[in-house]
């Protein structure tokens, strides 16, 4: 038998590590751990185009994240009884929600869960983003990977705002990637008692068969900003002009540009 050398091994491994490396970067759009400069874009439809293109995957990927877990919240909801696995699993997700499970009955947990553990729309998300991000090209945005305004009252947690007035400790957040930044703002909108009325509002949708949509769920927004109504109006006017659509539980897709508040 022939031995290969030492060194043609060597290579061999070489090469099929740089081949790997350049299909795991692959486009910009496909490394969400790195935000793209957005500012080589002129501002306009190629800027826009672009950031949708980075945001949109990243929002998916965690509503479908949510999505399983809303799946199997409701098969056990269906169940006469818990079994020992169902309760490991819901006191396993409660604390991700911000939920201390010993505190409520099987009833009431399942109930709060499924208030909480939901998906936002998709429209809603991108958006916000684009809003609170400059599309992509903020301070806190390109040094914090924060897209969604985001703050924290930590010291040293973020980036101070420029503009902040004496008195005030908050930080816009500081995230290790822009993914990051999705994951937290979904978060907050299934958690933070400020939006308890999107959540109620979504759990009336839902129940009453009305498809999401972020054109209606942007109406229970007004503490998402100091600028209250204005700032829902901002939101729905970039869903609107921007034509951002939604998918639908059923798999197809909604225009929300005829859609009423």
């Amino acid at each position: 038998m022939t031995r290969v050398p030492n060194r043609v091994i060597a290579w061999t491994a070489a090469m099929l590590l740089i081949i790997t490396l350049l299909l795991s970067f692959g486009t910009v759009s496909a490394r969400p751990d790195m935000l793209p400069d957005f500012l080589v874009y002129e501002a306009g439809p190629d800027r826009k185009a672009e950031f949708f293109e980075f945001v949109r995957p990243l929002v998916a990927e965690e509503n479908e994240r949510v999505r399983r877990d809303r799946r199997r919240l409701i098969e056990i909801a269906s169940k006469p009884a818990l079994s020992w696995l169902d309760r490991w699993w819901l006191a396993k997700l409660a604390p991700d929600y911000r939920i201390d499970e010993e505190m409520f009955d099987d009833e009431a947990l399942l109930a709060t869960l499924l208030r909480r553990v939901d998906v936002v729309p998709i429209s809603l998300a991108l958006a916000q983003a684009a809003k609170e991000s400059g599309w992509g090209t903020s301070r806190f945005a390109r040094e914090a990977n924060n897209l969604f305004g985001e703050w924290c009252f930590d010291p040293g947690c973020g980036l101070v705002p420029q503009n902040r007035a004496e008195g005030r400790r908050h930080e816009v957040e500081a995230f290790a990637s822009p993914r990051e930044s999705v994951v937290s703002y979904m978060r907050n909108l299934n958690t933070h008692d400020r939006y308890l009325s999107f959540r109620l509002e979504r759990a009336r949708l839902r129940k009453a068969g009305i498809e999401l949509s972020g054109m209606l769920l942007a109406e229970e927004l007004a503490h998402y900003s100091e600028r209250r109504d204005a700032y829902i109006d901002d939101i729905k006017h970039l869903i609107r002009v921007n034509k951002l659509v939604d998918a639908s539980s059923s798999g197809g897709r909604v225009e929300l540009t005829d859609a009423g508040g």
